[in-house]
């Protein structure tokens, strides 16, 4: 984040049930001169605030990416890998054995020490305990069978089936496994180190506030880059006209806008800019599982009993009601100004993606048809949804979203019953399947694997297991 900013704002755009991509604006606020030495954040979610790759939901990004180095790089235009902590690294043994040659001489914040193989050893093998929820969690507690550090730069991970994609799980975008000084986090305990967090990035943690502000500080000659700026300071604001006043009174630099918030923004100078691919949004329909989970639900109008095939095809006929319903062009035009589009619902799969067709449809908005579609499943009267209005993660629009596809569902008969919940309290309830079959909206990022998604889809006790867990 802060190698890349230039004192703009940054407006995130989005999509819908079926989906919405969004492309991503950029504003500008003028600062006093002597400013420039200070780059002040201001985010509306930064998810559950850990910091680590085990425990992350990975919305908390925006807030410590500045304080890491990934293993292993991307390319910002290609996705091509480049060397991070990892200057190499190979398979061998049939894509079994893949091993890491580390960076000598990187140090850890507040004399730590060094960061040696131990340290990427100790942070891979935390995703190992049952109770880790990070993204790849599932991937290491399925594939990985151990890990040898033959000497203090060598690392040398053994897996128990052919793995190609083991490097993506180790880059800065959605890997996510930013490496933790084992040292500090023995010898204060996890909780601690969560509040103040030890990494070796081109930023130190200096102070912060639980769900109120982090203060970091630049780490001079880093051996990636030195930043721009000496002081950065990231900002929890989740209103939207709070961090459009700030923008607009110099006091905040960088901030999240959107909807009429967008025109505000425009009439008052800032600079926009955009930036493709932000965010993928969509609604996630709780209780297609199996008999086994505890939120399985065969009565649920739109999930069916997959004993029952005529029961399934009623299950499909409403879903598509319920996405034939939503006007995601008018999603788009009033949230996001027209700077969005359609996009066919592939959530690991965006346009910048091979094997991305442009001949895939995105279905039209079309209330009579989802009206029909719900007679023929036997709800002409409709039924009642649970809805999240309040969880933002990715999508700090989220409200809005939820309230826009709310009134186009109400408009075909549903019964939508808003029941608002902290994304802080609802994300662990959500993983737990005790959010009784409250449907959310979730904006993903984009991944620069598709397969890393799928990874976090397909096993059960993934983030998002509820996408695969039923036929």
């Amino acid at each position: 984040m802060a190698q890349s900013i230039d004192r703009r704002a940054f407006l995130k755009g989005a999509s819908t049930t079926a989906a919405l991509l969004a492309g991503a604006p950029l504003l500008a606020a003028s600062r006093a001169s002597g400013a420039d030495e200070r780059l002040v954040v201001a985010v509306g979610q930064w998810g559950i605030e850990t910091p680590f790759a085990w425990r992350s939901s990975q919305s908390e990004k925006t807030l410590w990416d500045c304080m890491y180095d990934p293993l292993i790089m991307r390319d910002p235009k290609t996705f091509e890998y480049r060397p991070g902590l990892a200057t190499e690294w190979k398979p061998s043994n049939e894509l079994r054995t893949w091993t890491f040659k580390l960076r000598s001489g990187v140090q850890f914040h507040e004399g730590y020490g060094e960061m040696t193989a131990d340290d990427v050893k100790f942070t891979v093998e935390q995703n190992l305990k049952p109770d880790s929820q990070g993204g790849s969690a599932p991937f290491f507690r399925m594939h990985l069978d151990r890990i040898e550090t033959p000497d203090k730069y060598t690392v040398v991970m053994h897996f128990k089936n052919r793995v190609w994609e083991v490097p993506s799980n180790f880059t800065q975008f959605v890997g996510y496994q930013n490496v933790t000084s084992r040292k500090y986090i023995e010898s204060v305990g996890e909780d601690k180190a969560s509040l103040h967090p030890i990494g070796t990035g081109p930023y130190r943690h200096v102070e912060g506030k639980q769900g109120d502000y982090h203060r970091f500080e630049a780490v001079p000659k880093h051996w990636r880059q030195t930043p721009a700026f000496k002081e950065l300071i990231v900002r929890r604001i989740p209103d939207p006209a709070t961090r459009l006043a700030g923008l607009r009174a110099g006091e905040i630099d960088i901030g999240n806008v959107f909807g009429d918030y967008l025109d505000q923004a425009k009439k008052a100078g800032l600079r926009i800019h955009e930036t493709p691919n932000a965010a993928c949004h969509w609604v996630v329909l709780h209780g297609q599982t199996t008999p086994d989970r505890e939120d399985y639900c065969p009565t649920c109008p739109w999930a069916g009993d997959p004993k029952d095939p005529k029961s399934q095809e009623n299950a499909r006929k409403v879903r598509l009601a319920l996405n034939l319903a939503v006007n995601k062009k008018t999603i788009v035009n009033a949230l996001w100004k027209g700077m969005g589009s359609e996009a066919p619902f592939m959530y690991w799969y965006y346009p910048f993606h091979k094997g991305f067709s442009k001949d895939w449809k995105v279905p039209p908005y079309d209330p009579e048809r989802a009206k029909k579609l719900l007679a023929e499943a036997g709800h002409a009267g409709g039924f009642e949804v649970r809805v999240n209005p309040l969880v933002m993660t990715y999508a700090l629009d989220g409200p809005d979203m939820v309230e826009a596809v709310a009134l186009d569902w109400e408009k075909i008969g549903i019964k939508v019953r808003r029941v608002p919940e902290a994304f802080s309290n609802f994300l662990p309830k959500n993983r737990a399947r005790k959010t009784k079959k409250t449907h959310w909206v979730y904006g993903s990022p984009p991944f620069d694997e598709p397969v890393l998604a799928w990874q976090r889809a397909i096993y059960s006790k993934g983030p998002f297991n509820l996408l695969a867990d039923g036929p």
